[in-house]
């Protein structure tokens, strides 16, 4: 999310290579081939395949040229095996994507690969349509996480050539393996996200943008609202000067949509990353910026001309003890960074503080939460000698509670009411709006399906649902209040 120097990218690439990495895949946020020259570089030292991506996005058309005169320029960077063209957002429809691969085939003379992502269910009839169309690779995804991600469907993909000129290569058997592997991992309530996106509008969002879109109308009472705003995002991408939905660009885009629709005014005020590309940040623009954008990024006063970081000054603003393949990872996202490393040292049992753990909650959780989705085996693992093991309580053993057994006619502490706990860590939310009524009251009956809440994390707003009918008993937290996983959100009388 920010400019880094070429000895940083550098040693970004030799680490992936040290680590097995064996191809490297790069993207520019507005297509800049010389931003990628490094990468280009780096990849020939170290032997690796080189494969720039284009990044498609809302505007200009896919008929305009500039796409296939940017995807020339990558495909002169030094060791271009492919290109990859990335529809990362469905913009273009099935038809218009086998075009524009048609186009960029003929153009480079370079194999072709195709990632997309999108919302509708798009993703696996585009990458049909881009196979015929001549691409040599297809990026898709097996079982559940085709369905979580956006992207398109491995076995729909396979099942779909048969018969056909062209079959995907691929060992159906490994396909099947990976996707039981992979199911246990998504909890119910992603599944339900992915379900809802994939059979929702085609909203030209990648699925994680589309959901966060949601999540935040629905908060001010706006989720009527959702394809407005998708089309004002898309607006936007084009006045400030034909920006892609990537990263860094695509929540800003998303978050000043929700600004100009829920307000019903435009450009009063401009996203810190849209007013530094519409500056000059990110390096050239592709189109015209509009007036309103323009004064808006001016009136902010930033400073958009940063120094692109260095290796040397990433090491002195990092903090200490990292080790070289973590700080060129705190170079890209440094809070996770960060996080990661403070999750290593409490397992290692080198606390920063007298208050951290030598094994951290979030682990512990994990395993357990491992345990419960593989249908309750016993689930363990050795980090450095010590061996952390999940197992389920058998049948008929008391679980012990603060070293004394339970009296024998204990009561139930819900008084026999159904649970509703967080499923993530986050913020607890009552109303879609600090002006709107609660979702639920306690003494309200709600159905099935029903919104109790939204947990916030991460930016992204997880609306609650009730999973079965019944009358709220009782609310166990506050409007605003951090919530933890597994946190006891409402008391329900079914």
């Amino acid at each position: 999310e920010r400019p880094v120097g070429a000895d940083l990218v550098r040693r970004l690439v030799l680490c992936a290579a040290e680590s097995g990495a064996s191809r490297v895949r790069a993207f520019d946020p507005l297509n800049h081939a010389e931003a990628l020259a490094p990468v280009a570089e780096a990849a020939r030292e170290a032997a690796m395949t080189f494969v720039p991506v284009l990044h498609l996005g809302p505007a200009p058309s896919h008929v305009d040229p500039c796409w296939v005169d940017e995807a020339v320029r990558l495909a002169t960077l030094p060791g271009a095996s492919a290109i990859a063209v990335a529809d990362g957002g469905g913009h273009l429809t099935p038809t218009e994507l086998a075009d524009v691969v048609r186009r960029i085939k003929a153009a480079t003379s370079l194999p072709v690969e195709v990632a997309v992502v999108a919302t509708g269910g798009l993703a696996t009839p585009a990458s049909l349509a881009a196979i015929q169309a001549g691409a040599s690779v297809v990026h898709a995804a097996v079982g559940a996480a085709a369905l979580v991600s956006g992207r398109p469907s491995v076995e729909t993909i396979r099942a779909a050539l048969e018969g056909s000129d062209r079959a995907l290569s691929c060992d159906r058997a490994a396909i099947e393996s990976a996707s039981r592997l992979l199911a246990p991992s998504f909890s119910a309530e992603v599944v339900r996200q992915g379900a809802q996106t994939a059979n929702g509008p085609a909203l030209g969002l990648p699925p994680k943008l589309a959901v966060g879109l949601s999540g935040r109308l629905s908060r001010l009472g706006l989720s009527d609202r959702i394809v407005a705003a998708a089309d004002e995002a898309s607006v936007i991408a084009r006045e400030c000067g034909g920006l892609t939905v990537v990263n860094p660009f695509g929540e800003a885009i998303v978050a000043q949509a929700v600004e100009h629709v829920s307000t019903g005014e435009r450009w009063k005020a401009i996203e810190t990353t849209l007013a530094d590309a519409v500056l000059g940040r990110w390096g050239a623009l592709r189109g015209p910026v509009d007036a309103d954008a323009a004064a808006g990024a001016e009136a902010t006063g930033h400073d958009a001309h940063e120094v692109a970081l260095s290796l040397e000054a990433a090491s002195a603003g990092a903090p200490a003890g990292l080790s070289e393949e973590d700080l060129l990872l705190w170079t890209q996202f440094p809070a996770g960074a960060e996080r990661l490393h403070l999750r290593r040292t409490s397992i290692d049992g080198e606390a920063f503080e007298e208050s951290v753990p030598a094994l951290d909650r979030d682990l512990l959780e994990t395993l357990v939460s491992v345990m419960e989705e593989a249908g309750g085996v016993e689930v363990s693992v050795e980090l450095h000698g010590a061996r952390v093991t999940a197992r389920p309580v058998a049948a008929g053993m008391a679980m012990p509670s603060s070293g004394h057994a339970p009296a024998p006619d204990a009561v139930d502490p819900d008084g026999g009411f159904g649970r509703v706990e967080s499923p993530i860590v986050g913020t607890y939310y009552s109303a879609p709006s600090p002006d709107a009524d609660p979702f639920v009251t306690e003494g309200q009956r709600v159905a099935v399906g029903e919104t109790l809440c939204i947990i916030e994390a991460m930016k992204i707003f997880n609306e609650i649902l009730a999973e079965s009918a019944g009358v709220v008993r009782k609310i166990a937290v506050e409007n605003a209040e951090p919530v933890e996983f597994g946190q006891l959100l409402f008391l329900i009388e079914s």
